[in-house]
């Protein structure tokens, strides 16, 4: 009867420890996506990414004026500078939509297979951004990896149609 009771208790002990350790797990994993999710991006994180940023010159700017979704691109991407995600979290079918709309619309004068190439370059780097939205596993410092992709993309796309444009401009006599 005495080894009935001591049976019956260390069962009774062991039960109460699993329940407990189940416990503490759940708390301890609730408070790990608590944290993933709270991942805040500043314009202060951006601006400690280091990479070369273009600007468009006068040229380009001539020749990008009336090519509306650059225009609404390169909105988006002061507003992604200021930590700003909202655009990059949208819905996969608004992006692809939009990128094909900023395909098709290229003004004749920078339509050329590099820039095709820079914009398909910058559409990669945006859809890994946004493909990371559901994603709850993420440091900080990943998501501000694939920004730097994206922004870094862009400036390429800044940088050639910039050298597109000069190289127009230039008479060269043979």
């Amino acid at each position: 009867m005495i080894f009935k009771f001591k049976y019956k208790s260390a069962i009774i002990f062991i039960c109460i420890l699993l329940i407990s350790a189940c416990k503490n797990k759940n708390t301890e994993t609730s408070n790990n996506t608590n944290t993933y999710e709270e991942i805040k991006i500043t314009s202060k994180d951006i601006d400690a990414i280091k990479y070369t940023d273009y600007a468009l010159s006068n040229l380009s700017e001539k020749s990008t004026n009336d090519w509306l979704y650059f225009n609404e691109l390169n909105n988006q991407i002061e507003i992604l500078k200021k930590g700003d995600l909202v655009f990059f979290n949208d819905e996969n079918e608004i992006l692809t939509t939009f990128i094909l709309d900023l395909k098709e619309q290229i003004p004749e004068d920078i339509n050329t297979f590099s820039i095709q190439a820079r914009l398909t370059a910058l559409e990669t780097a945006i859809f890994k951004l946004e493909g990371i939205n559901n994603l709850k596993n993420l440091e900080k410092e990943t998501v501000i990896t694939y920004i730097k992709d994206v922004l870094v993309s862009y400036s390429n796309l800044i940088l050639q149609i910039n050298k597109k444009l000069e190289k127009d401009t230039q008479k060269i006599e043979k």
